[in-house]
Parts: C-alpha cells; structure tokens; sequence
C-alpha cells in the first residue's frame, strides 16, 4: 500500500488520504462549494454510496444525519484499506462497506485502472481519461497531468445494486461516483426497486450524450432532475452534478 497522510481540515474533520491535493479538492467540494447541497433527508435515512473512494462523502452524510444507514461500495483496494481506516478514525456505526464495484450485470475480474496521485479517477474506462487530459494539459502542464493520469491494473468484481435492497422498502439516497459507469450502475437496479428510490445524485461526464441518457433514464422511473455544474471543474470538461427526486 502506498504513503497515506492523516488531512487535517479543520472544525474537528480529519481523514487519511493516498493523494491529499485531491482530498482538500475533494473536501471543498464537498463540505465548501455545497456540492450536494439540494440533497434532504428524513434523520434515519438509508443511503447508498456508490464509488465511496475514501469515504468523504459518507463522512458529510453522519455528520448532517448521525442516525443515518450507509451503504457503500469502493472496488479499489488502496482506497478501500483508506475508507475503513477513515470510518475507524471517526467511529462511525451504521456504515457497511461493500469491496466490489457495481454494474449491469454481475461480473468477476473485471480490469480497473488506479491512478495513484488521483485516487478518485479510478475507472473501469480508462480510455475515456484522454478527453480529460486534453481538456487539463493547457491548464496545469502536460507533464504534470501525464504523471497523474499514470496508474495501473487492478482486478476487481462488479455485482448488481438490486442484489444488495431485497425487501428494504425505502432508499432515501442513492449517490453514485464512478468515473464513467454511471449508467451501468443504474441499469443494474430491478424494476420492482426503482419506486422505492427517492432520491438520486450523481456527477456525469457529458461524453457521446451521456448527460441526456442519464436524464431520461431517471425520468422514466419517475426522478426529476436538475443539473449543475461540478463545482470546482473547468466548464471545458463538461462534469455536471444530477439531482433527481420523485415527486
């Protein structure tokens, strides 16, 4: 396992992090910028995380909902060790972690790419990473962006969402981060599962309309959504944040 520092943001929230730039980047997101300022939720919510990284976002979930269930999926074996290791920093209860990816279909040894320097890139398409590098060269170097778009293979299993609510009767957030698979991600949720869904948000790259997919797709189970920007991100990279809730 590589290096991982201990974050110290402030007002009593720390985490360890593999790459911290990108945790600081991460927190302002977050905690600063309000990226996930429309989401409401009843105090014992049950919320799924869904490429939880090192665990921020389930961090910003207890600390507004302390009564909160979480339910979160990280593949990446480096930053799944930070997850546990940031739940345990924190004393979380009521947070399960589940080591696999999610998907369409229920699949084993599936090729990841990790990006040391940039933890939460981590993607099951690599390939779509050159529209943002392009996007980032002029802006931060070429050389500097090859070097954290540098990273390797790792294998790991991919199952289906609808496998892991059975009978639950509500999921009152579903939040998805996955760098590309978003839709594979929502397409593996059962029909009989979709009206118990109350909310979704997740953060889209508008690559070969995929924005539009993803609106229509929620639409059609009955979720309006919003979309904003990606705080933070160039307007260039096309990153937006959807929120969709049932009416």
């Amino acid at each position: 396992m590589s290096d991982i520092e201990l974050v110290d943001f402030g007002d009593g929230l720390r985490c360890y992090a593999q790459s911290p730039d990108e945790a600081w980047f991460q927190y302002e997101e977050i905690f600063l910028q309000g990226c996930y300022g429309k989401v409401q939720l009843p105090p014992d919510a049950f919320v799924v995380d869904v490429g939880a990284n090192i665990g921020l976002f389930s961090l910003f979930v207890k600390r507004q909902w302390p009564d909160a269930e979480i339910l979160a999926f990280e593949p990446i074996p480096e930053s799944l060790r930070v997850l546990r290791r940031n739940l345990e920093l924190h004393r979380l209860s009521g947070v399960t972690v589940e080591s696999c990816a999610l998907g369409r279909e229920r699949e084993s040894d599936v090729p990841f790419t990790y990006y040391p320097l940039i933890p939460g890139n981590a993607t099951r398409y690599p390939a779509e990473k050159e529209f943002q590098k392009s996007v980032l060269a002029p802006i931060e170097g070429a050389d500097v962006i090859e070097r954290k778009h540098t990273g390797y293979e790792v294998r790991a299993s991919v199952e289906r969402l609808s496998s892991f609510l059975g009978d639950r009767p509500r999921l009152d957030l579903l939040e998805v981060d996955v760098e590309g698979s978003e839709m594979d991600v929502l397409l593996g949720i059962d029909a009989e599962h979709w009206p118990r869904i109350d909310q979704v948000i997740l953060e889209v790259q508008d690559i070969d309309g995929r924005l539009s997919a993803v609106r229509s797709l929620l639409d059609d189970r009955g979720l309006v959504s919003t979309v904003d920007y990606s705080p933070l991100l160039p307007p260039e990279l096309l990153t937006y944040v959807v929120h969709a809730a049932r009416t």
